[in-house]
């Protein structure tokens, strides 16, 4: 049922439909060095509006996931020890109802995604109300995340379907300076709780075979299932400037953004866009991001020396241990080029090239882990 759900939407997204007030396509190629990770993103999204200032948008997505990513084991010569073949495909849709009012305004939101191994549903809804003649507006906004987590994947437990459930709650503010300023702020809290460690990951620990006998005596280094705490607390602060600069034809965009969780785990993130016009039909977008967090408090790149006798199956309790890099002390930066070209004023294409590069910043965590890529996105949009 949910597949066809799923491929309603696509269908939905690429047909033209009466009313249909524009169609958006993208297609995204993320390459990883070293033949890591490649996924190719294939997105699709039409607006349609209806009677009494209502409209509706619907988003379908297909990503295809192949290569090897870091199972948890640190790595050797050998990459099969410490890489897992991954090979999926995830179809996602979005209906999106919005409604334009006199002092409100309304969206509800209702979402799918589904994968070999995850299934997500999510839900939303937010309500905004401008003030000062709409220089000011104010929104707040729910959402909720209702996840089912087949951990019964190659080398992971076999617990079978476990739930995760992620609620959110939303305040943004916006504020318009001048005629060519503007500047938005957005706090978002969210308490995931259920099954949040991730069955590909596995965290090892060296155990001794045989002690005390002098011909069988080994060391053997053991992979276990990573555990998780089964709920956080997370934090994230969004701030956002804009600015035009008229005698350039030229403007700005700036943004910084902070995420905090209870674990110790912290994120900042800081990105600068120049977009600049070249005659009637061509911008040119400079894109620079930088993003550095402190390591999760449960981060181990292995149990040695820590003390801890890990479970057979995660359980959300304590101990927690992971070794998955991406929760360690680490720093990436993302820089790039878009162009977008008008072909008509209904009509526009855009191409961006980026890339993208990360390092550890602990000191103990192998730098190989660490995936630099490649990310080429070609889009169209087209407004009728």
């Amino acid at each position: 049922m949910r597949n066809i759900f799923i491929s309603f939407l696509l269908i939905c997204c690429l047909c033209k439909s009466y009313g249909q007030k524009n169609l958006k396509l993208k297609f995204q190629n993320w390459v990883e060095d070293d033949d890591r990770i490649k996924v190719r993103s294939w997105y699709a999204e039409s607006n349609t509006p209806l009677a009494n200032n209502w409209e509706i948008g619907v988003t379908g997505m297909v990503d295809s996931i192949s290569g090897a990513t870091p199972m948890g084991r640190p790595p050797t010569d050998n990459k099969s020890e410490w890489l897992a073949e991954l090979n999926e495909e995830r179809k996602a849709g979005i209906i999106n109802l919005s409604k334009r009012g006199s002092e409100y305004d309304f969206s509800f939101e209702l979402g799918i995604s589904d994968e070999p191994d995850y299934l997500s549903r999510s839900y939303a809804a937010q309500i905004s109300r401008g003030f000062a003649k709409d220089t000011l507006t104010v929104t707040t906004g729910i959402s909720y995340l209702d996840d089912e987590v087949d951990s019964g994947v190659p080398g992971g437990p076999a617990l079978g379907i476990q739930s995760k459930k992620t609620p959110e709650v939303m305040l943004g503010v916006y504020r318009m300076l001048d005629a060519k300023s503007s500047v938005s702020l957005n706090f978002t809290y969210g308490r995931p709780e259920g099954y949040l460690s991730d069955p590909y990951k596995q965290v090892g620990l060296t155990e001794t075979l045989f002690p005390g006998d002098p011909i069988n005596e080994r060391e053997v280094f053991y992979l276990y299932p990573e555990n998780r705490p089964s709920e956080r607390d997370t934090f994230t602060v969004y701030l956002e400037g804009k600015r035009y600069l008229q005698e350039l034809d030229a403007s700005i965009d700036t943004s910084y953004r902070y995420f905090t969780d209870d674990s110790g785990l912290s994120g900042h993130t800081i990105e600068f866009k120049w977009l600049q016009r070249m005659g009637e039909r061509l911008v040119i977008q400079p894109l620079y991001r930088i993003y550095q967090q402190s390591q999760a408090d449960f981060y181990n790149i292995t149990l040695d020396g820590t003390g801890i006798s890990p479970v057979l199956q995660p359980n959300g309790k304590t101990p927690h241990y992971s070794a998955d890099y991406r929760l360690s002390d680490l720093r990436a930066s993302t820089y790039g080029l878009k162009m977008t070209y008008f072909h008509k004023s209904d009509l526009s294409f855009d191409l961006s090239l980026d890339r993208y590069l990360v390092s550890g910043r602990d000191g103990l965590t192998d730098q190989r882990v660490y995936p630099d890529a490649r990310i080429l996105t070609l889009g169209m949009q087209w407004e009728f």
